[in-house]
């Protein structure tokens, strides 16, 4: 018996989509940071991302970029900070539709739950729960190809399961029915519960204990640690099409002055002949998807939420209103005001 997400769609277009995550599953991890005297901005400037970015629930970013921010958090304090950081999660805040998990009544229903969710929180990760006889097997897989090490990530991950399930257990707790499969098990914490990881391939990790814990009861307690997350927008998913999921990128990083096609391709982890080649199927360059987010957002800002010129300039990057308007101009046909003008007269 397998219980996973609605993959119907996301086994089509996996190979063509720009692999994202939810920036926010790095924000644990980056919220910690604090507290062991690091500044988020030491490990996250590095690396092109902002606090908020990551903080923003409606942010996706590619899967390498949540790989170096866990990476680079652990190369800044231990090897191990990741993992207990996911022992600490509050589950109901942290993950996807947590409000509905948190109705689950026993760990098997929180798991099928779960699974059917998860799949809006990446576009390029399969999560899956498999009941074979005396065995329960819950794994995660990557379908594309990555060249930074999900180590980091992986122990993060597998830490808050196999945490919950201890939970779970209580004093029925042993160890020796687990074996949990990550890629890189030094970073785990020596005393985790008792568990000796193996390891394995980096393109996922799994974890495997016997099917009877599904029927173990759920309590509130058990899935709450202190955070400050807030719940996912049920309705807002992972981009599964490769253009949209550039939009998606672009709208993230679009407040950055300078930002163009070349720190694009490189979020994306390509060439920028590349990243035009992948374009060319939908007749566009990067730099014409670029000015069309830029056009729609200035268009929200400027209309609906009634900004000045300046400010919607400053929120697309530009420091000088005058080159802001040069570019609407040339974007849209009339000026930013006489835009605004015409918003208003509609109204």
């Amino acid at each position: 018996m397998i219980f996973e997400g609605d993959m119907g769609v996301f086994e089509q277009n996996t190979k063509k989509a720009l692999p994202l995550v939810r920036a926010s599953v790095a924000a644990p991890v980056v919220a910690a940071l604090r507290g062991a005297g690091v500044e988020p901005a030491v490990v996250l400037d590095p690396l092109g991302v902002s606090e908020a970015q990551v903080m923003d629930r409606q942010n996706f970013l590619p899967h390498e970029t949540i790989y170096k921010i866990h990476q680079a958090a652990a190369d800044a304090t231990s090897p191990d900070f990741c993992a207990q950081v996911g022992q600490s999660i509050d589950l109901v805040r942290f993950l996807p539709l947590g409000d509905i998990l948190a109705e689950a009544l026993t760990l098997g229903d929180f798991f099928t739950r779960y699974t059917q969710a998860v799949s809006k929180e990446s576009n390029a990760v399969t999560q899956s729960m498999l009941v074979e006889g005396e065995h329960a097997y819950f794994s995660a897989k990557r379908n594309f190809k990555f060249s930074v090490s999900p180590g980091q990530t992986d122990a993060f991950l597998a830490s808050i399961w196999i945490s919950l399930l201890h939970r779970v257990l209580d004093f029925r707790w042993d160890p020796s029915q687990i074996i949990l499969r990550v890629s890189e098990p030094d970073v785990l914490p020596k005393h985790f519960h008792g568990v000796q990881a193996i390891k394995c391939s980096p393109q996922g990790f799994s974890i495997r204990f016997p099917s009877p814990w599904l029927s173990h009861q759920l309590i509130p307690e058990i899935l709450e640690n202190p955070s400050d997350l807030p719940v996912t927008d049920p309705d807002f998913a992972a981009p599964q099409d490769f253009l949209a999921g550039l939009q998606s990128l672009i709208r993230t990083h679009l407040g950055e002055p300078g930002f163009g096609v070349d720190e694009l391709a490189r979020l994306c982890g390509f060439h920028r002949e590349t990243l035009n080649n992948r374009l060319a199927s939908y007749g566009q360059s990067a730099s014409q998807v670029i000015s069309g987010v830029k056009l729609e957002e200035a268009k929200k800002l400027l209309g609906p939420a009634e900004k000045s010129v300046g400010e919607t300039a400053l929120r697309l990057g530009y420091a000088d209103p005058t080159a802001f308007s040069r570019a609407f101009r040339k974007w849209s046909g009339m000026s930013p005001s006489a835009y605004r003008n015409l918003v208003k007269g509609r109204a």
